[in-house]
């Protein structure tokens, strides 16, 4: 198959440095520690002609597809695509006719390390990271004060599986265990993916990944359930009140509280008091 690089249908666009977004008829973004993350849906027939952009661009294809033609080759990028283009490559773009696509990308800011800026142009099916991809967009959709811990661990463990030759270190037990004992020290405090791995002195990556092959979640997922087993133990012994309660464990609000208390408890953060005071 062979795309030719097709004639201009969005107006304006020329052969220069756009944002990932143009075109995208929805648009869910969130800037975090060294990435800019976004979770994109492009409408069908969408054409865009050659450009580029000026960061380096991690692509999952997550739902429906799109031909790319890149320097005289061409390409189908169906679900479970793992797509990389490193910033200022010329390339364009044909979405499905009939689905358009859904794309979750995380695009490393200019002064990360060199780990996070593939160099090379790849676009292989790799099913492994669409679990990554469908995460980056459930915290998109519903974010709350653990979203930019969340976020930047998932999108440092997307550029890890993006970046060419990588290694996988050995994981130490020992300062994974640490790491635990630091989120726990500061579940009520706001924190950063980057501050836990420098105490460590490991890399941020490493971190995220070797965390989640040992306690079975994200930092941010295990942040969240420190955060309602603090609120429980709160709401079963004080007299404070839930709002009051959920600043004090490191919520944003009660609502967010609520939200992530009956998701982890299966009851309301009021329904669980009561409950613990025979009532």
């Amino acid at each position: 198959m062979n795309l030719r690089p097709p004639r201009p249908v969005v107006p304006g666009v020329t052969a220069a440095s756009v944002p990932v977004s143009l075109g995208a008829q929805r648009e869910r973004r969130l800037a975090v520690p060294g990435f800019g993350v976004s979770d994109l849906r492009f409408p069908p027939g969408l054409t865009l002609p050659p450009h580029d952009h000026g960061r380096t661009t991690i692509a999952v294809v997550v739902a429906g597809s799109f031909l790319g033609w890149w320097n005289g080759r061409d390409g189908l990028c169906p679900p479970g695509t793992l797509l990389v283009e490193p910033a200022g490559e010329r390339h364009a773009n044909r979405f499905h006719e009939g689905t358009g696509a859904r794309v979750i990308i995380v695009q490393p800011e200019h002064d990360a390390p060199a780990l996070h800026q593939p160099t090379a142009r790849r676009a292989r099916r790799r099913p492994d990271v669409l679990g990554i991809a469908w995460r980056i967009r459930d915290e998109l959709l519903r974010p709350d004060a653990v979203t930019p811990l969340a976020l930047e661990g998932l999108a440092l463990e997307l550029s890890a599986a993006a970046a060419r030759g990588i290694r996988r270190p050995r994981i130490d037990p020992a300062w994974v265990d640490r790491a635990v004992e630091i989120v726990e020290e500061r579940h009520a405090q706001p924190i950063g993916l980057s501050s836990v791995a420098t105490v460590l002195g490991v890399h941020p990556a490493h971190l995220a990944r070797a965390f989640r092959e040992r306690s079975g979640r994200s930092v941010g997922t295990y942040l969240r359930e420190l955060r309602v087993r603090h609120a429980a133990e709160r709401l079963a012994r004080g007299s404070e009140s839930i709002a009051e309660v959920a600043l004090a464990v490191g919520f944003a609000d009660q609502s967010h509280m609520t939200r992530w208390f009956v998701r982890y408890m299966g009851v309301t953060p009021a329904r669980y008091r009561a409950i613990q005071r025979g009532a």
